[in-house]
């Protein structure tokens, strides 16, 4: 091996590595997801309202699991240590997806820092009391969903941030500002994100592999088919929102009835086209 050679850990190959077995665990969720998102990322970039909805819902997720991490790392317990040596705070995205909210929701925070619909107030209980109870299922969500801020999100970030649809009120000579200032939940304030990216799955690996029994590696798979369904079930439920809202105004029904047939043809057309992109994206 020549010195040149640069040793990854842990390889695609390693079938005890605990990230790979979440990898290989949770594929349908993953499927699912990515069905998910097919449909309705598409419509969330072109209606700030709803865009800013779905990164609400990621902001009370990151900052219930960044509050929780913080929380056990200052503590003096059996998982403190490990969960110290995995984080980098340059990982975190609560202050960031802050930053996005105040720019979509005019500078008032009021109306974002709380959950208010069902799934989202569940989700960071669940997520608080875990990180109570059994502080190690933590891990679950620092693989899923901060790694895939490095594989899906990346897919993401120049659709958001090309989309002038989000950003009506900036003119075509501060759009690239405008755009700056609501994206930085896709951002890492680092030289190079793929090399932070690899050195956290090695220490995510190194710091597990030995420390966790095997009985908590199989409740962190667990915990992270919760992850995925925890983000499906917020989406769909954003979806489910907005419908009831709709249906309360005026017109509606005669709207949906007249261009039932449109409608149904452009999501067909829009989830062909966008399944062929998401699904050619890298797991992580």
């Amino acid at each position: 091996m020549s010195r040149q050679e640069t040793i990854i850990i842990p390889s695609k190959t390693d079938i005890g590595a605990l990230g790979n077995r979440i990898n290989s665990e949770t594929r349908k969720c993953h499927e699912r997801i990515n069905k998910e998102m097919a449909i309705k990322f598409p419509v969330a970039i072109y209606e700030p309202k709803v865009y800013r909805q779905g990164i609400q819902m990621f902001y009370h997720i990151f900052k219930a699991i960044e509050d929780s991490l913080s929380e056990e790392i200052n503590k003096n317990t059996h998982y403190s240590d490990m969960l110290r040596k995995i984080w980098r705070p340059e990982l975190s995205r609560t202050g960031r997806l802050h930053k996005d909210l105040m720019l979509f929701y005019g500078g008032r925070p009021a109306k974002f820092e709380s959950p208010i619909l069902k799934k989202q107030i569940q989700s960071t209980e669940h997520i608080k009391q875990i990180a109570i109870e059994r502080p190690y299922l933590l891990l679950a969500y620092m693989h899923v969903l901060y790694l895939a801020l490095f594989a899906g999100g990346q897919f993401m970030y120049p659709k958001v941030a090309q989309s002038k649809k989000l950003f009506p009120g900036a003119s075509s000579k501060n759009f690239e500002a405008a755009s700056s200032d609501g994206t930085n939940f896709f951002r890492f304030d680092v030289e190079n994100p793929q090399k932070l990216r690899a050195a956290y799955k090695q220490d995510y690996e190194l710091q597990t592999r030995n420390f966790l029994s095997e009985q908590e590696k199989e409740e962190v798979i667990e915990e992270s088919k919760v992850a995925f369904d925890m983000i499906c079930d917020g989406i769909n439920e954003i979806e489910s929102h907005n419908l009831n809202v709709l249906r309360q105004k005026a017109g509606f029904r005669t709207y949906i009835k007249s261009n039932f047939l449109v409608i149904l043809l452009a999501t067909l057309i829009v989830y062909c086209i966008v399944r062929v992109i998401v699904f050619r994206t890298p797991l992580y």
